[in-house]
């Protein structure tokens, strides 16, 4: 994948990335998806639940775009790549960690032992491909209820 200058700062430091699939119809669908990953040039996971619409969109097309603000105002960086979804196994113990990661003060009273009778529990792999700067004004995809977050960043 190509390096851009920045990147890697701004992923690391963008808490929330916005993950964009595409419709039967090729229409864009984005939503925000929490980043706990910290490398932009590597596989990066997501939790979510099989019944969604990111899950089915993945399902009919793999193609997957992540997006998140630059330093600079007014520009984000567009990741564009493909997603697959991970194995049980491997969902079960990475819902541990991010579910423990969101809610430490369960540790002590959660327990895993039927962790396993979840399937509807999922994992995306992002799988980045090339990576551009957009302005926000480039910036079509981003679904209504989201469009606040583009305006605020650019003031």
């Amino acid at each position: 994948m190509n390096k851009i200058v920045g990147l890697r700062e701004s992923f690391q430091k963008a808490k929330v990335l916005y993950m964009i699939t595409f419709g039967e119809k090729g229409e864009e669908h984005s939503r925000p998806m929490t980043n706990f990953n910290d490398d932009p040039y590597n596989i990066m996971w997501f939790t979510t639940y099989t019944n969604t619409q990111k899950v089915e969109d993945i399902k009919n097309n793999d193609r997957t775009l992540i997006l998140f603000p630059s330093e600079k105002e007014g520009e984000f960086y567009e990741i564009s790549g493909h997603s697959e979804f991970e194995k049980p196994e491997v969902v079960k113990e990475k819902w541990q960690w991010w579910f423990l990661y969101w809610h430490p003060d369960q540790k002590p009273m959660y327990w895993f032992s039927n962790y396993g009778k979840h399937p509807e529990r999922c994992i995306i792999n992002f799988f980045p491909e090339s990576a551009r700067t957009l302005h926000v004004s480039d910036i079509e995809y981003i679904s209504r209820p989201y469009k606040s977050i583009l305006e605020k960043r650019t003031l």
